[in-house]
């Protein structure tokens, strides 16, 4: 094959240098993510990085007359499969250990998605508040690149039709197609953003837009090579553009309705920054600083091991992981980047350039991408191997996922996302059955219904039911910790002044670094002035570090291998828990409500029940605190007599079994 003509983009280390800074700020925010908010938007910094310098690949070919396409997806698989299927198969040989059966059949599947490039699908399909936490899904960031890996798909066979369309005009009018069809990715996604949340952060057409403004830029130094912006129009542009990052990385932060407008400022600050030119200040002197260049150049590996890495840190420590733990990770992460990029993916990437290692390589890389997507999708079928494990352990760490972390739940019905206007409230959240339960708070209320609903089918207490809840959406009134919350909050009160309950029974994640107990005093004001008789504060019920089946799977693995998983285990943050449990007491009997310890019914001297008896098939909890059906039937029968009880009755005895109640039926 005739070697292809250059591109006329030449090369310019301060690109490789504003990659590095892309990479750094994801890295520090999926490792801090609560002091580096924004960092995420390095994921656009490298879309619009991608697309420049992609097109002007193609574009230069295309005006040399010497585009192929065989050439061109030749050299993607040779830049991308290398160190990818080197990452997805250490994440696949490690997770056999770590993970549960349920984490380890999800990571089969994301391994397949992973290396079919669809990754951006299989998380937007399992999008939702109540999916998998991310500390259990080691290849999470593949989304992105998964989008770039679409999007060069395409976009050659795009560009090349668009070249051809010009009919002369060349790169010029192909430029302002590019402009069209970007603005109807961007109204795409803008509608997205109003419509589904999920789709609009994970759709590739919602994104692909921010790889064309990088296109445009190409199309545009592609069209008129001699047009580069020089004197101070050069340190203008730069300016404007370090301005408008440091602004999105100040303003945006994951609450935001993102990507949507906000994703313009880092899209258009780093296309300012490229248009600058190589020779402007900022560029000439921090991105073009050799550790900037050198960061750069390793920054695809490096994003690739970073993750996995920082989700191991997390399985490993839980909460315990702290800044020492989290940044050796990502020191780990730099080392494997520059082994990789050194002894695998540049070796790769050079061999066979134009020479007889050419098909064999890259027929090579194809055939082991197919095999690792097998593979993954093998351990998926298999359930994780989880015939590993005996079955007792089987039975407690072979769930996972949203499906049975809600299972019983109303969802989407009388618990909304904090995005979710309250009009979404179904008309059957609040029964017109008397004595009425109103039960209020985020989704630890809502995952009280099932336990509630049946102890009502028991008939051992005659009540109805009615539950209004929203995710993250304490029932404090005033406190507005999610976008939406105060709006949901607001008109559940309304619900309660309307739907005159007996009892109203507030129930929260308490101890949510984002919650602020001192709204409580207004929310029981408000109650007391829609005359509720009875007001019942329930504290927290465990909360473990991790999800508690991989804490009972780490438990089981220090042995002995013959016995079962511990029935009670620390939980490894009594402090805050138990901190929170004495304050909402002294709030309680300082307002004149009631309160109920739900630690009390699970934990005592030796620790907290891992599962509700020697026999129970279920753990206590499937994902860090939300109470399992089993587990949350028996807390509900414990607890009843203090929720319908009259005030000041004593407290229930520990369970260790499953347990119905036998109370009287309440008039």
């Amino acid at each position: 094959m005739t070697p292809p003509a250059p591109s006329p983009l030449s090369y310019r280390p301060d690109v490789d240098g504003l990659r590095a800074v892309a990479v750094l700020a994801v890295l520090l925010h999926h490792a801090w993510p609560a002091r580096f908010a924004g960092g995420f938007i390095g994921v656009d910094i490298f879309f619009v990085i991608s697309g420049y310098l992609i097109s002007g690949i193609v574009l230069g070919q295309l005006a040399h007359g010497r585009f192929s396409f065989r050439d061109f997806y030749v050299r993607r698989i040779r830049r991308i499969f290398p160190a990818l299927a080197l990452v997805l198969a250490a994440v696949l040989v490690f997770g056999a250990w770590w993970l549960t059966p349920a984490d380890y059949a999800a990571l089969g599947r994301h391994v397949a998605a992973g290396a079919l490039f669809v990754a951006n699908l299989a998380y937007w399909r399992e999008a939702g508040y109540f999916d998998a936490a991310s500390a259990a899904k080691p290849l999470l960031h593949l989304w992105s690149l998964a989008i770039e890996e679409q999007f060069y798909l395409l976009w050659p066979l795009a560009l090349w039709a668009l070249w051809r369309g010009a009919r002369g005009a060349g790169a010029a009018r192909t430029g302002w197609c590019i402009v069209g069809l970007g603005l109807l990715s961007w109204g795409f996604n803008l509608w997205l953003v109003r419509t589904d949340m999920a789709a609009a952060y994970f759709h590739p057409f919602g994104r692909f837009w921010e790889l064309m403004v990088g296109a445009w830029l190409a199309a545009r130094q592609v069209a008129r090579p001699a047009r580069a912006a020089t004197g101070w129009r050069q340190h203008a542009l730069a300016a404007t553009g370090v301005a408008l990052l440091v602004l999105a990385f100040v303003q945006i932060h994951p609450e935001r309705r993102f990507p949507g407008g906000w994703a313009v400022l880092p899209t258009l600050g780093t296309a300012l920054l490229i248009a600058a030119g190589p020779h402007a200040f900022v560029n000439r002197w921090l991105l073009a600083w050799r550790p900037m260049v050198a960061i750069g150049l390793v920054s695809y590996p490096l994003y690739l091991w970073h993750w996995p890495l920082l989700v191991g840190a997390r399985l490993r420590y839980g909460d315990d992981a702290g800044a020492v733990v989290l940044a050796g990770a990502l020191l780990l992460g730099g080392l494997l980047a520059v082994l990789t990029w050194r002894w695998v993916e540049r070796p790769i990437r050079r061999g066979g350039e134009g020479g007889r290692w050419r098909t064999p390589v890259t027929a090579a890389l194809l055939g082991g991408m197919a095999a690792l997507a097998a593979a993954g999708l093998w351990v998926q079928q298999q359930r994780g191997f989880e015939a590993r494990f005996p079955p007792v352990v089987r039975a407690m760490t072979a769930q996972g996922g949203s499906a049975v972390v809600t299972r019983g739940w109303r969802y989407h019905d009388c618990i909304l996302d904090f995005r979710v206007p309250p009009s979404d409230y179904k008309p059957f959240c609040i029964e017109e059955r008397r004595p009425l339960l109103f039960i209020w708070g985020d989704s630890h209320a809502s995952s009280l219904y099932p336990g509630f609903k049946a102890l009502q089918d028991s008939g051992a207490w005659r009540f109805g039911i009615a539950e209004r809840a929203g995710a993250v959406c304490p029932p404090i009134l005033g406190a507005d910790p999610r976008p939406g919350c105060r709006a949901l909050n607001d008109d559940n009160l309304r619900a309660i002044r309307a739907a005159r309950p007996d009892i109203v029974l507030l129930y929260a994640w308490w101890h949510h670094a984002r919650y602020q107990l001192d709204g409580l005093e207004a929310t029981v004001q408000a109650l007391r002035a829609a005359r509720v008789p009875r007001i019942v504060l329930l504290g927290p019920t465990p909360d473990w570090q991790q999800p508690l089946p991989q804490v009972l799977l780490d438990a089981w693995k220090r042995g002995p291998f013959s016995q079962p998983p511990p029935l009670r285990l620390p939980l490894g943050q009594d402090g805050p828990v138990r901190a929170v449990t004495e304050q909402l007491r002294q709030r309680a009997a300082a307002m004149g409500i009631d309160f109920i310890d739900g630690l009390a019914v699970f934990c005592d001297a030796q620790g907290c029940l891992t599962r509700v008896g020697d026999t129970a098939k279920e753990p206590l909890s499937y994902d860090y605190g939300h109470l399992s059906l089993e587990a949350v039937q028996v807390f509900v029968a414990r607890i009843a007599p203090q929720v319908f009880g009259p005030s000041g009755q004593p407290p229930v005895p520990v369970v260790t079994q499953p347990h119905t109640s036998t109370g009287a039926a309440r008039p």
